[in-house]
């Protein structure tokens, strides 16, 4: 297999995803960055207090990058971040009523595209590209 080809296929792919995603919230105020965001933000805060750190770990990207995002959801009034009572420091993000009435539509956008993303691939393939990134991520982390 000529690794080189395969890595230009899967760079391909990403972008490829990046721009079909993107279309899942091309008619919505949210980019699809945004919508991933508070997707993950409103599956988690239904179990625990979300803090910044956690977005900067499940999307892989640096604090600053995160503060940003963080400031221009807080500026759309998607979310607010609010002080814990415990420790000032640590400030939780969460959701506004603005984002709490339009939940189920973001809900259903992230679904949609996970869904039209995996359509058709048989379980058994998803079992070895399951296995596939886990171990490129592995590499990655090297």
């Amino acid at each position: 297999m000529d690794e080189k080809k395969l890595m230009e296929k899967f760079d391909k792919l990403n972008r490829k995803m990046l721009r079909h995603f993107a279309g899942y919230f091309s008619d919505s105020p949210l980019t699809c960055v945004q919508g991933l965001v508070l997707h993950y933000i409103i599956v988690e805060a239904e179990r625990r207090d979300v803090f910044p750190k956690d977005l900067e770990e499940f999307l892989g990207i640096k604090g600053s990058s995160v503060t940003s995002l963080i400031n221009n959801l807080e500026q759309g009034g998607y979310l607010r971040r609010e002080s814990l009572e415990s420790d000032g420091r640590y400030k939780r993000l969460v959701l506004t009523e603005k984002t709490r009435g339009m939940q189920e539509d973001v809900l259903r956008r992230v679904d949609d595209y996970i869904s039209s993303m995996f359509s058709g691939i048989a379980e058994e393939n998803l079992k070895i590209f399951e296995d596939v990134i886990l171990r490129m991520s592995q590499n990655a982390d090297r």
